[in-house]
């Protein structure tokens, strides 16, 4: 592909069609957030915010895989695959904070990567031209708000599966948008 030939119209439609929008990360963080809520039947304290902090590392790698599956590129050689690439990747900047919010106060790290998690995925809404990236982070930042530290006590409960929800929906919309755009 050519793409220093392409406009950014072009370039942007060329990235929906192959990358499809990028559903399938969001199935991996669906999945994410149910072993975390699953494993909060079992676990408590620190040793469950520690399996918040180490299992959130998964997520891209398992979306990488589950987007071979399901035919979506998300290693795109497109320019705005790139731009992408580094959006996602402001989250490492997240994990020093993560991790000293896990030590002073870990009954808040749920709600600390639902929202900061959440926050990065607002530079999507105009890379894919998606209502559903516009729809993600605010419907995290309320759920993480108020299910991880207004009700803290549901943070490790009803938050997860909250969060499944949300990810499932945009996976849900994200898919439905690229079928739409061809």
């Amino acid at each position: 592909m050519h793409y220093r030939n392409m406009t950014l119209d072009e370039l942007k439609d060329d990235l929906i069609r192959s990358a499809r929008k990028g559903y399938p990360v969001f199935i991996a963080g669906a999945l994410y957030w149910l072993a975390m809520g699953t494993l909060g039947f079992f676990l408590e304290g620190q040793t469950l915010a520690l399996c918040y902090l180490l299992g959130v590392g998964g997520i891209f790698p398992l979306g990488l895989l589950l987007g071979r599956l399901l035919k979506a590129d998300l290693t795109s050689k497109n320019p705005l695959g790139a731009l992408g690439g580094i959006v996602g990747g402001i989250q490492a900047f997240f994990l020093p904070l993560w991790i000293v919010i896990y030590l002073e106060r870990p009954e808040l790290v749920p709600f600390a990567i639902g929202l900061l998690a959440g926050s990065h995925f607002l530079p999507y809404t105009w890379i894919y031209r998606s209502r559903t990236y516009l729809f993600l982070p605010f419907a995290m930042a309320a759920a993480s708000f108020f299910l991880g530290y207004v009700f803290d006590r549901l943070a490790f409960s009803a938050l997860p599966f909250a969060m499944a929800v949300i990810y499932l929906a945009a996976a849900a919309g994200l898919a439905a948008e690229s079928r739409r755009a061809g």
